[in-house]
């Protein structure tokens, strides 16, 4: 964005905010252009019948100059006040520490947190399963988060596309959450069974799979992140990282399980 064109967005800014200075400022105008309509173009017959036109004085430059640009000043600052108010109150949201929590069960308790589903045809015979990872996204804070969207992703060497995660509760990818909420949402699915022809084994996971970092955005907040280590060897297959675990992924040969 060029500096020309940040001044006129932050003209159209003050202009927006709509403040009464513009009322008056159209007040002093019609009050300062009438006495040069009246003299030059319209003057009443009877002056005496028009007592409010003839009270209407003469204004030297001088004077018109200094009232206008007094009213001027007093319009730019008051309209930047509050720009800038506004602007520093967003930024508070954003530097405030995140209303938004993450929440993953390893006990998976109702299994809320991970399953095994079916994938069924139209003569109603299953086509395929697949796990299900899902986690919680909870409302700490006291107002109302618009545009919730969650986007999960594995973080490996091999190419992996981001995807947004699916509500359960909406079936929709974004959603409000007000002061409490908790909602469950979709973010990993992976074969079933878990092992299969052509997967990377053993150290190789870490390099080509690596972590699933879970990314969490709502309207004029911070986004938030976890990660979690993936072994889709283990159950539950996403765990928090532990601290003695630090590898070298540099060091990693990719190794592929052998087809049966």
């Amino acid at each position: 964005m060029t500096s020309q064109q940040t001044r006129k967005d932050h003209l159209k800014s003050l202009w927006a905010e709509g403040l009464w200075g513009r009322w008056v400022g159209l007040g002093w105008f019609v009050l300062t252009a009438f006495p040069f309509f009246r003299d030059e173009f319209w003057r009443p017959a009877n002056e005496s019948r028009w007592k409010l036109i003839s009270l209407i004085p003469n204004w030297q430059l001088s004077i018109w100059a200094i009232i206008t640009l007094a009213l001027m000043l007093a319009w730019v600052y008051e309209a930047s006040y509050r720009a800038s108010a506004k602007v520093k109150a967003r930024l508070s949201i954003y530097e405030a520490p995140s209303p938004i929590e993450i929440i993953f069960d390893t006990n998976n308790r109702q299994r809320r947190f991970w399953s095994i589903e079916a994938v069924m045809k139209e003569d109603n015979t299953v086509s395929h399963s697949y796990y299900r990872y899902v986690v919680a996204i909870r409302n700490t804070g006291g107002r109302t988060l618009r545009d919730v969207q969650v986007v999960s992703e594995l973080t490996g060497e091999l190419r992996h596309s981001p995807s947004a995660g699916q509500f359960e509760m909406t079936k929709t990818q974004k959603t409000d959450l007000h002061p409490g909420d908790e909602r469950l949402v979709t973010v990993f699915n992976w074969p079933y069974p878990a092992i299969q022809p052509g997967m990377l084994a053993g150290a190789s996971v870490k390099w080509g799979y690596g972590q699933v970092r879970v990314s969490v955005s709502a309207t004029d907040i911070r986004v938030v992140e976890r990660s979690f280590d993936f072994d889709y060897t283990r159950e539950p297959m996403l765990f928090d990282p532990l601290p003695d675990e630090q590898s070298d992924l540099d060091a990693f040969n990719p190794v592929r399980v052998e087809g049966c």
